[in-house]
């Protein structure tokens, strides 16, 4: 299991095998479909339906938005704890 804690203060745990997953290949290597319009699916397949919903949670605004920079940059970060072999 990979657990950390991103900059912007967002707990995560993660299956240690969720990069496994040719869907998230094949996401993540579609050049055709612009990253803000995957980005979605990417957080789902790695923090799973439950952890999304928090995740997204963390990230609302007051007036209910959350925001897709803010998502990107956790996201990378979360990916760069799989490279890293972060256990925080």
């Amino acid at each position: 299991m990979i657990k950390g804690i991103t900059r912007s203060g967002f707990a995560f745990e993660i299956a240690e095998n969720v990069m496994d997953n040719m869907e998230l290949v094949d996401i993540l290597a579609d050049d055709e479909t612009d990253m803000s319009f995957r980005i979605s699916k990417i957080t789902q397949l790695v923090l799973g339906k439950e952890q999304k919903k928090r995740f997204y949670d963390h990230h609302r605004t007051e007036d209910g938005r959350v925001p897709v920079e803010e998502v990107y940059e956790d996201i990378s970060e979360i990916f760069q704890s799989f490279k890293q072999g972060k256990n925080s």
